[in-house]
């Protein structure tokens, strides 16, 4: 048994597939069978349907005309690789056997396999792959394609192109919808993302919540290099402009062709170095001070602690143990979320005993801190924030948090 479709190609690795069922209709309405939405396609333009067992295109009186092949048709008998040209829409008819239904199920397997999905905090039901949208069962060939646009992105351009295969054979493919987050300043870092199609905004945010801009990237353009390089938490917000279809490389995959081609390190640090720069530069202009001395790490996890001196401190802090959620945490410092509205009146510079609960495998942490800024919150959400400055941090305790800022391991 054969079976029909067309074929559109969305980009460098993406294909739209339309299945050749009874009767199909095309055109720019929605009520179409198959919707495009180019204005150049009339709003019923074309229909094709069965003919003594053929696959027949019938123009429906179009503005600007169906073509097969290049040639303009009112109506045509389709051939298996024929190109038509609905408006300025071109779609490919393909004619293929329909697989054992055993073979179906490896190829979904392997489908799913290249389609893979990644967790993204709360964005997890905005980043997807559409398997309707992603049709060649044929994985090396999109393996290919892939290959194809990874070495055109200049951070991959002179790789060989057995180290391509690696790379296109170990990345994720994603699908961000406009607006989405990919990732926030000061979250953990474990890969770096190639633009295949779209259009990505990247800023960062001061400590009152002040929004600067810096790069808008595209087509062909990567991000998420800075934490690779410099081993800290991002220190950008990354946001989607339109839906984009990105390649995500981890970082052990990175290292790995980074050890087959080493000329890749030279155009990464000069990117890092680069942009760098742009950064710093842009905040100067922008009179945006960092107040932070260390990249902080967006990470919640229970702490406890109680005013160390009293003070100028109210009575009401005494003997008191206070527990907490931490938002973000660095080398120097911690923020921790307000869970007693009391704890609004805690004056700057009040010196705290603190226990930090860690994640496994590094466990409790117990530091002496400086409340360095008491911030109420915004209605509706968080009572508000302390900041806190570490002081008096052991050395075995500065070597734990550094491991656990970088996700490394004794």
């Amino acid at each position: 048994m054969i079976k029909a479709c067309l074929v559109l190609m969305k980009g460098v690795v993406r294909e739209v597939t339309y299945p050749i069922e009874d009767r199909v209709t095309i055109g720019r309405s929605p009520i179409n069978v198959i919707h495009l939405t180019d204005p150049s396609v009339s709003r019923k333009h074309a229909v094709i349907y069965q003919v003594g067992g053929e696959n027949v295109i019938e123009d429906l009186g179009s503005h600007n005309g169906t073509f097969i092949n290049g040639e303009k048709v009112q109506k045509a008998a389709l051939r298996n690789g024929d190109v038509i040209r609905i408006g300025n829409v071109v779609l490919h008819y393909k004619e293929e056997p329909v697989p054992e239904p055993a073979e179906a199920v490896i190829t979904e397997e392997l489908l799913e396999t290249a389609q893979e999905v990644r967790i993204l905090s709360d964005d997890l039901h905005h980043v997807r792959i559409s398997t309707t949208e992603s049709v060649a069962p044929d994985t090396s060939r999109l393996s290919r394609r892939l290959s194809d646009a990874l070495s055109s992105c200049v951070l991959f351009s002179s790789v060989d192109q057995e180290t391509l295969e690696f790379l296109s054979q170990n990345s994720r493919l994603l699908i961000f919808d406009r607006g989405r987050i990919i990732f926030r300043q000061g979250d953990r870092a474990n890969s770096l993302f190639v633009i295949l199609e779209g259009l990505v905004h990247i800023f960062i945010h001061d400590m009152e919540g002040r929004e600067l801009h810096l790069a808008i990237l595209g087509e062909g353009q990567f991000f998420g290099e800075m934490s690779f390089v410099a081993k800290e938490p991002r220190n950008a917000t990354v946001q989607v402009l339109e839906e984009t279809l990105l390649c995500e490389v981890g970082f052990s995959v990175l290292e790995e062709v980074l050890r087959r081609c080493p000329s890749v390190r030279e155009v990464l640090e000069r990117f890092h170095r680069e942009r760098l720069e742009v950064m710093e530069a842009k905040k100067k202009a922008a009179g945006l001070v960092e107040r932070r001395r260390y990249p902080r790490l967006n990470e919640a996890f229970p702490l406890s602690f109680s005013v160390l001196s009293l003070a100028g401190v109210g009575a009401m802090f005494k003997g008191r143990v206070f527990r907490s959620i931490s938002r973000d945490i660095s080398l120097g410092g911690v923020r921790l979320k307000i869970q007693d509205r009391a704890l609004l009146a805690l004056p700057v510079g009040t010196q705290l005993k603190m226990e930090l609960l860690l994640p496994r495998p590094w466990g409790v942490m117990r530091v002496l801190g400086t409340v360095k800024s008491v911030l109420e919150g915004k209605e509706g959400g968080d009572i508000g924030y302390i900041g806190v400055e570490f002081y008096e941090l052991s050395s075995a305790n500065r070597k734990k948090l550094q491991q656990f800022l970088q996700g490394e391991r004794d």
